[in-house]
């Protein structure tokens, strides 16, 4: 029995389905979590999941025009994948996967999970249980056959950095959560400089995604994020994703509205070839969707 707290489910679509995106649009950050009879969780978490399975989520998709998804293995599930791989075989045509393994995972292994739609390895430096980076140097270089890339979450700012992992990596690293910057953070130089560097160099990719996880939401939505994406975007808009982050795990108190277009953090309101590249072409790219 753990003891980790229990997460708030997501609240019930509520309004009119507004189809924000355009047709063909990816969320590139999702989750599922099964009943935990089936799919055991971790001992040492630190949150417990609702169980909300991928019809719970088809709503959403409907709703906000999202005809495509990738499912994220969550850390409550160490490297048990099932839930994420079941998931996968419901749909391979349009889900995509981005799974936690054991470094000692065979080659056999890895194109197993290839042929069902794997395309990542997530290195979770935030969360208990996490895989090590040294894990990620490991692992980095058996992936890179396979087209895959590694996806990291994990905290900008003093005391961190980044670009001794993109540099050494010989394959696309994907930053969780636009690495949960803190808002007060100079756009030049420090920690974000350091991101839009490497952005610029081209092996970092940023998901622009999770707002409520940086910053209270506002009259103005999430306007203390608006510089840092508008920079984003500026630098390298061929690097950047979005994301929904469903069910948004780790919520205690208070729960967002999937259908809030601040949600979006302006992306919306970005000229068609911004909101084509992140929305579309740069998921199919980077998760090869046909």
């Amino acid at each position: 029995m753990s003891d980790a707290p229990l997460c708030l489910p997501p609240r019930p679509l509520t309004g009119t389905a507004l189809r924000m995106l355009p047709d063909g649009a990816c969320d590139t950050h999702m989750h599922v979590f099964g009943p935990p009879e089936r799919y055991p969780l971790v001992g040492g978490r630190n949150y417990t999941p609702q169980p909300v399975t991928f019809d719970a989520y088809r709503p959403v998709m409907a709703a906000l025009g999202i005809d495509r998804a990738v499912l994220v293995q969550p850390s409550v599930y160490g490297t048990d994948n099932s839930a994420l791989l079941d998931t996968l075989r419901g749909d391979p045509e349009r889900l995509r996967g981005v799974v936690v393994v054991a470094p000692e995972l065979s080659d056999a292994e890895l194109a197993a999970l290839h042929g069902l739609g794997v395309r990542g390895i997530r290195i979770n430096r935030r969360n208990p249980g996490g895989l090590s980076l040294e894990d990620l140097a490991r692992l980095a270089v058996r992936i890179g056959a396979f087209g895959w890339h590694i996806q990291l979450q994990a905290v900008i700012g003093p005391g961190f950095s980044l670009a001794p992992i993109v540099r050494a990596c010989p394959v696309p690293v994907v930053l969780d959560h636009m690495g949960f910057l803190a808002p007060g953070l100079p756009l030049a130089g420090g920690p974000f400089g350091e991101v839009l560097d490497l952005l610029g160099e081209g092996n970092l990719w940023v998901k622009l995604s999770a707002p409520y996880r940086l910053c209270r939401r506002g009259p103005d939505g999430y306007g203390a994020l608006v510089p840092y994406v508008a920079a984003l975007v500026a630098c390298r808009a061929d690097r950047l994703l979005w994301a929904s982050d469903w069910p948004h795990t780790e919520l205690f108190e208070g729960m967002p509205e999937d259908l809030d277009p601040a949600l979006l953090l302006g992306l919306d309101r970005a000229d068609p070839d911004t909101r084509r590249r992140i929305f579309i072409d740069n998921p199919a790219a980077l998760y090869g969707f046909d």
